[in-house]
Order: C-alpha cells, then sequence, then structure tokens
C-alpha cells in the first residue's frame, strides 16, 4: 500500500461533471489499496473572477482581505470534491489549509510554509478515507488567512507529501505531462518522459506555468518522487528525478510574456543597496538583474510596478533616483543540458536570433539555460523558429 499525494489544477476542476470525472479516478485508486490525500486548486477561472470583484469594490484592496477573499475558491472546490467522492461509496474529507495545520509565515497574499501539522490527516487516513486539502493557503502564526501565492497549491502538494512521508506526488493537469514548448504553440511539441529538478526549476523561472518553482526546489531538497501526467487519461507523461536521460539535450523552450524592463539611475551606491534589500522584502520576483557602475537593470512582471515605484521613493532618500521603463516585453529561454557559449546549441540559438532580426537585452547563459529579453510580440515566432532548429 503507497501513499500518494494528487494534485489537480482548476482547469481540471471546471465544472461538476469535470469534478465527478475526477471522483472516479480518485475512486478507482483508492480501491486498488492506495492511500490518497488530494490537493486541489479553485474551480476554473473562480480565482481570477474573484480578483476581479476585489478591484471593482476597492482600488487598492487590502492583502490580509484579498486573502480572505481568495481562500474562498479552494473552499468550494474541496468540498464538492469530497461529495463526489462520498456519492460513489467511498468516505472522504475536506480540509482547509488551516484545517490540516499548514502554518505560514505572516506575508499576506505571498507567505511561505513554516510547518504543516499532519495528525488529522493521518487520524482520517486510517480509518479508510480519502483525504482532500485546499491548497494555496494556510495560517499564520498570528492566526491570520494566508495564501502562498500564484500556483501556491503545487507548493501545498509537494509540502504535504514531505510531511506525511508520501511514496510519491503527483501532479494531475489538462496536459501529458512536461513538453519541450508549451503546446498551444508548437502542436508537435515533443515530451519529455524525463527532466531533471534543475532543469524543471529553470522553466518554472522563466515562464512555464506547469509547476510553480517554489514546489519542485522543495521536492528536489526532499528527494521528492515527482510525477506529471493527465487528469483526462490518468497516465502518467513525466517523472521529474535527479539528473536528465541525455547529457546534451533541449529540456524546453520557454517563454514569459506580460513583462518590463526598467533601467534605474543609482548615483549612491545605497541607493542600490536599499533598492535590492526592499524588493527582497516585498518578494518582488526580478526574472533578470543587472547592475554596471550607476546603472541597474531589471525585469519584473508588470503586477509588481506600482510596488516597485514606492520602493525606488523609499531608495531615493532625499536625492533623486530616475528610472525608465520598457512595457510589453517576454523573455525566451532555452533549457536543457550542455549549454554554453562556445557549443553546438548555442551556435544553432544565436544564428536563428540573427535571422529573425530580434532585438534582444540582458543575455543570460548558464550551464542550464540560455535567455534573453525581446519584444513579447515576437515571443511565439521565436520560440516556434527555435523548436524547429533545435529539436
Amino acid at each position: 500500500m503507497a501513499l500518494i499525494v494528487q494534485k489537480y489544477g482548476g482547469s481540471s476542476l471546471a465544472n461538476p461533471d469535470s469534478i465527478k470525472r475526477i471522483a472516479n479516478r480518485i475512486v478507482k485508486e483508492h480501491k486498488s489499496g492506495d492511500q490518497i490525500v488530494v490537493v486541489v486548486s479553485a474551480m476554473g477561472d473562480t480565482t481570477d473572477h474573484l480578483v476581479q470583484m476585489a478591484h471593482q469594490v476597492s482600488d487598492a484592496p487590502p492583502e490580509r482581505e484579498m486573502d480572505m477573499l481568495l481562500s474562498v475558491g479552494e473552499r468550494i472546490s474541496i468540498a464538492l470534491l469530497a461529495m463526489a467522492i462520498e456519492g460513489l461509496g467511498i468516505k472522504a474529507i475536506s480540509f482547509t489549509g488551516s484545517q490540516v495545520g499548514i502554518i505560514t509565515d505572516e506575508r499576506h497574499t505571498e507567505a511561505r510554509i513554516l510547518e504543516i501539522r499532519c495528525h488529522r490527516i493521518l487520524d482520517e487516513l486510517d480509518k479508510g478515507k480519502v483525504v482532500i486539502v485546499a491548497g494555496f493557503q494556510g495560517v499564520s502564526v498570528t492566526k491570520e488567512i494566508t495564501t502562498l501565492g500564484r500556483g501556491g497549491s503545487d507548493t501545498t502538494a509537494i509540502a504535504l507529501a514531505v510531511a506525511l512521508k508520501a511514496d510519491r506526488c503527483e501532479f494531475m493537469k489538462d496536459v501529458d505531462g512536461i513538453y519541450v514548448a508549451e503546446p498551444k504553440v508548437i502542436a508537435n511539441a515533443r515530451l519529455n518522459a524525463q527532466i531533471s529538478y534543475d532543469s524543471m526549476i529553470e522553466m518554472a523561472n522563466m515562464g512555464s506555468g506547469v509547476l510553480k518553482a517554489e514546489s519542485v526546489e522543495m521536492a528536489k531538497k526532499y528527494k521528492m518522487k515527482v510525477a506529471v501526467g493527465s487528469s483526462d487519461s490518468g497516465k502518467v507523461g513525466t517523472i521529474i528525478t535527479d539528473y536528465s536521460l541525455d547529457s546534451t539535450s533541449i529540456d524546453g523552450i520557454v517563454s514569459q510574456k506580460g513583462l518590463m524592463y526598467i533601467a534605474a539611475s543609482t548615483k549612491n551606491p545605497l541607493q542600490t543597496s536599499t533598492l535590492l534589500e526592499k524588493m527582497a522584502e516585498r518578494r518582488i520576483k526580478i526574472q533578470a538583474f543587472l547592475h554596471n557602475g550607476e546603472i541597474s537593470e531589471l525585469v519584473i512582471q508588470n503586477k509588481f510596478l506600482p510596488v516597485l515605484k514606492n520602493i525606488f521613493e523609499i531608495a531615493a532618500g532625499n536625492d533623486t533616483l530616475e528610472f525608465k521603463t520598457l512595457e510589453n516585453q517576454a523573455i525566451v529561454a532555452i533549457v536543457g543540458s550542455g549549454l554554453n557559449f562556445n557549443s553546438r546549441i548555442a551556435e544553432k540559438i544565436f544564428r536563428t536570433i540573427r535571422q529573425l532580426e530580434i532585438e534582444t537585452k540582458m543575455l543570460q547563459v548558464t550551464k542550464l539555460r540560455i535567455s534573453w529579453l525581446m519584444p513579447e510580440d515576437k515571443a511565439d515566432e521565436t520560440v516556434r523558429r527555435l523548436h524547429q532548429e533545435l529539436t
């Protein structure tokens, strides 16, 4: 008998029929003798709709109240899924993050898990029940409802798998696994049968929406077995493990849109230090950063600009801190093994960029990634050409 943590995303739970289909699959696996803990996201576009409503009633919704609001979405999913499983003759019980003791820090909307107290889950598993847990949420050390940020249900699933010492963690998606490129952009993209933790982390950081980077980092740290498969067929398409199958392989060609390039002029070195400190404090995700003399260049998601402007004011102090922005940008990245400036793969990449006559900024080359910033309206075409040349 194995203990399995499964995670289902919102698109897999989009409507009652989808929930009943998922319930049937869970019941089938439970009847095979395995203990099942299920982590779910909010149904379909529920979270987006809740965010829209919040901004309809307030120009600047308080972060605490946003957490109270957004945590509702997963509560709907867990209750409906528990009902569907019970309707098939198997006992099930649903829990919110706070009910199963997912303890977080005090940071609203981007909290981090500090501890998980698993006794309620283990007690219910011992009674033969399927346990369903709301992803994306927890309770702070000061007993406030918190959420873990976009993709936080992935983190919930891995954290629970680690805390419960599960045999594996399965992410059941609306795709068959981890593809080299987004299937919506490349119809014939290759499916990775196996991919390393490190490559998956790079892909997640560069815009692949299949898994949240933080969750893969946690899986790597604790050596948790991770599988990604289809919620429709139930088949696993990709295993995430310690190593890639090929020492010189392309694991991913990904793009992330909705980015902004910012160049800040910082004449006082203390301004740069304060800027970095405050960005880390507010947990602004920086996609790329370069400091050269008096100029700091960075790339962030558009949503962080209002917060960043406030940080610039703090960093400036009594002086001025000038900055310019370039909107509608995207990062395109090639992720894999054996990437470096003198490789044949790099030669093909740079030739393709030249042929496409793309204006690039902030080129970065590591052993696992080659990436750059470019206008987002050319990102899909670039991914298609790179896929054609490299795979």
